[in-house]
């Protein structure tokens, strides 16, 4: 069963890169305290699906606005953020800003989020040394050194980066009220997505998707292995971050009993979502990729897609519920009148 290899698994480690970026930049600071489940929870990451409509294809999970993405994330934790993007070809003048922007954060202490350091994935660069014009960089393919000039030099088409600027005092209410309302947008197709729109189905029409690609018999191999390995992880983490909040709110007021109520009804639906994707992830390993084309292992992944879709969308209503309750109850904070 799911549960079982829950209990035993990693939570150190998730398949989202974005997500561990996220976390690496906040773990060494006054909020050093957030878990990688708080993080993945936190930012919406767990929740997240983004599927290519053509073949299922292996960009997916990385392409979405990042600068929108983690600046909202980082908003979620408690940081205000710095943007630095740039297109290709990158002008002196714009990467000079951007190695200006790096150092900065480096010495106030947090990491700087970057996009395809070694490879297409997000990662971090922790430090610099200006006599050899070298920046320490990591992601998950390696950590080493990568040059002033080099970061100059994207293989995509822009310069990428996110810094982290101040920390603010957020209570763990308004962190989970923003972080469910970034949630359910993106469950729910309203999240803001530029340029990606038109090229990824988002959310729970991500699923829909992914089902017709299947039914097509056009799923790409290593593109459908990699996006089943990374909402496999993704809807893990989700479960465990529902299961967390039933433990963590533990107060007597009428918030925290409403938090632990929906939190445990909304993780019993994603343990099934958890486990009709382990169950594709087992059919399609990555990086091998197994057999998407075959009509028999496509018909099955199709019931195991619709399983997963059906008990995820029962669990988005609940956690739309609870941040109906949550935003009801700060209005009305803010807005009852004062006792004279």
């Amino acid at each position: 069963m799911i549960a079982d290899q829950l209990f035993n698994r990693d939570w150190m480690k998730t398949m989202t890169s974005a997500a561990s970026a996220v976390y690496g930049a906040v773990s060494y600071n006054d909020k050093k305290n957030f878990s990688l489940v708080d993080v993945m929870g936190l930012t919406g990451h767990a929740f997240r699906l983004n599927i290519d409509p053509k073949e299922v294809n292996v960009a997916g999970p990385t392409s979405f606005p990042g600068g929108y993405i983690l600046r909202r994330n980082l908003c979620n934790l408690g940081y205000t953020s710095n943007m630095g993007e740039a297109s290709v070809p990158v002008s002196p003048n714009d990467l000079e800003q951007t190695i200006a922007l790096i150092q900065r954060t480096v010495d106030k202490g947090y990491p700087a989020i970057a996009f395809d350091l070694f490879i297409p994935e997000f990662g971090l660069i922790y430090g610099y040394d200006d006599e050899t014009q070298m920046f320490n960089a990591k992601d998950v393919s390696k950590d080493g050194m990568k040059s002033y000039a080099e970061i100059g030099r994207p293989k995509i088409g822009v310069l990428f980066l996110v810094t982290i600027e101040d920390s603010l005092p957020h209570s763990k209410y308004e962190m989970l009220r923003m972080a469910l309302d970034m949630i359910v947008d993106h469950s729910r197709g309203r999240e803001w997505t530029y340029n990606f729109k038109d090229r990824y189905a988002q959310g729970l029409k991500g699923y829909d998707a992914w089902i017709q690609v299947m039914e097509e018999r056009n799923a790409d191999e290593f593109g459908n292995a990699y996006n089943t390995a990374v909402a496999a992880d993704a809807r893990e983490f989700a479960f465990q971050f529902l299961q967390e909040l039933t433990v963590k709110w533990d107060g007597t007021n009428v918030v925290e009993r409403t938090v632990r109520a929906r939190a445990a009804e909304a993780a019993d639906h994603f343990v099934a979502v958890a486990e009709a994707l382990d169950k594709m992830r087992q059919m399609f390993p990555f990086p091998e990729g197994g057999r998407p084309k075959d009509p028999e292992q496509a018909d099955k992944a199709i019931e195991l897609l619709s399983a997963a879709r059906d008990a995820e969308t029962k669990g988005i209503e609940v956690l739309e519920k609870l941040l109906s309750f949550m935003k009801a109850y700060h209005s009305d904070i803010w807005i009852k009148p004062t006792p004279k």
